[in-house]
């Protein structure tokens, strides 16, 4: 019960704070361990499998990209098929439950991560990994149980906000725990014992990220109220997974969303996936003006998704929020591409520019993830909230898995602008086809029916 309308009671306040603490822990622990990735290669042989599987597709033996490439590729694969699953299952036995049960994997996941004796082993500790990362799908699902329909874009901001903060701070994080100086006071020496101090650049961050998943696991269970009652567990869909994927692709605005979603996070992917290699190749950047990027970016999301988004959305609703994230975004990214070009005439410092085009983007997406997934959830039944959310997080997975491939090919093809401007355009195709089904995703609906 809440307060008043519109407010949310003392329990479910707590209940949200320790839902975004979750993800951005989650999140937190991820970037930690981001700038260990490449003593990978230091540290394990590539196993035989693998050499195979890329001497069959024509890949050569270079052993860090294809190292990396698995272990993220198996962690966004994992993610992206139990989404949907951790979801649906939060809808017959409840949101805390499942998000105890995933904090506490992470924790074990990065224990067997810290200590892995082969490279198999350490793939299949990522994809434990992602499996668990699987929960936001319950995170987004509990925060529209708590949220009443005119505010949840400020729910679902939160989690966005949780993103962001984890973007910026957890690769800083890391990098200061593998450096020499922070392993130096642990007693690890690259003069004394090179493979030793490897060793260490990919236990340390990862025990560290035990602790936090292990302190998200305590919140969960000491501060968290169930947010789904009884009554709506009992009235969850018995259907096959399918079956409910169907049922919500046939739903008016549901179906039309997921796709929308799809397209956009496949045309922002291409810039996640290549940006530090534009700054490098292109703009002949460092890493730590890559670094400030991310800070840039990551900032930004935080300050719209954690209070402009929910201010924006009572005034003007999440549909027109949502288009407003989408036109922007589109050209902010053709800018972002063409910087060079663009700099030509207006002949300021490159930085600079580079780090407003970055402010744009933080700003344009940071209206759109919170948006599509208001429209989603308001839309859905509410007793299938969980299993919506989770083909949702799946749509937005399958994007990000397939953008980088995409987005590292059109690079390599067809030149370093060429990859935003398909992106550009993806998000305006996105845009296009929520204009075209306005009329129904904009209508109020009865989540019931």
């Amino acid at each position: 019960m809440t307060d008043a309308p519109g407010k949310l009671s003392p329990a479910q306040r707590r209940g949200v704070f320790t839902v975004w603490l979750i993800i951005f822990i989650d999140l937190l622990g991820f970037g930690i361990v981001l700038p260990s990735l490449p003593y990978f290669v230091q540290i394990f042989e590539v196993p035989g499998w693998m050499e195979s599987a890329a001497s069959a597709i024509g890949l050569g033996r270079s052993r860090g990209g294809i190292l990396v490439g698995v272990v993220l590729t198996g962690y966004s694969l994992m993610q992206f098929i139990f989404a949907p699953i951790w979801g649906r299952l939060s809808d017959r036995v409840g949101r805390k439950p499942i998000l105890m049960l995933s904090t506490s994997g992470f924790a074990i996941t990065w224990v067997i991560f810290a200590f892995a004796p082969s490279f198999t082993v350490l793939l299949i500790s990522r994809m434990l990994a992602g499996v668990c990362a699987a929960n936001i799908s319950t995170a987004q699902a509990y925060m529209a149980d708590v949220f009443p329909p005119e505010r949840r874009s400020k729910g679902m901001g939160l989690i966005g906000m949780a993103f962001g903060l984890g973007f910026v701070f957890g690769p800083a994080i890391g990098g200061a725990l593998v450096s020499e100086t922070v392993l130096g006071w642990l007693g690890y020496s690259p003069t004394a014992d090179l493979l030793e101090f490897r060793r260490a650049q990919l236990m340390v961050p990862s025990l560290f990220a035990t602790g936090l998943s292990t302190v998200a696991f305590v919140l969960t269970i000491a501060r968290m109220h169930e947010s789904l009652s009884a009554e709506l567990r009992g009235m969850v869909s018995r259907k096959g997974r399918i079956a409910q994927l169907i049922e919500g692709l046939r739903r008016p605005a549901i179906g039309p969303m997921l796709l929308v979603y799809l397209i956009v996070t496949l045309g922002f992917a291409n810039l996640e996936a290549m940006f530090t290699q534009f700054n490098a190749d292109y703009l002949e950047l460092d890493a730590s003006h890559n670094a400030w990027v991310f800070v840039v970016i990551g900032l930004t999301l935080a300050f719209v998704q954690g209070g402009l988004i929910g201010r924006l959305s009572k005034s003007l609703g999440p549909p027109k929020v949502l288009l407003i994230g989408l036109a922007g975004l589109t050209v902010a990214m053709f800018l972002f591409g063409y910087q060079v070009q663009i700099n030509e005439f207006v002949g300021v410092n490159q930085f600079v520019l580079l780090l407003f085009f970055s402010f744009l983007i933080g700003a344009f997406n940071g209206l759109c993830n919170p948006s599509v997934l208001a429209i989603i959830s308001s839309h859905a039944r509410a007793e299938d909230q969980g299993g919506t959310m989770g083909f949702t997080a799946s749509a937005a997975t399958l994007g990000r898995i397939i953008g980088p491939i995409l987005g590292g090919y059109i690079y390599d093809r067809f030149g370093p602008e060429i990859p935003f401007a398909v992106g550009g355009t993806l998000i305006g195709i996105g845009m296009l086809l929520f204009v075209a089904r306005w009329s129904v995703i904009a209508k109020p609906t009865d989540r019931r029916v």
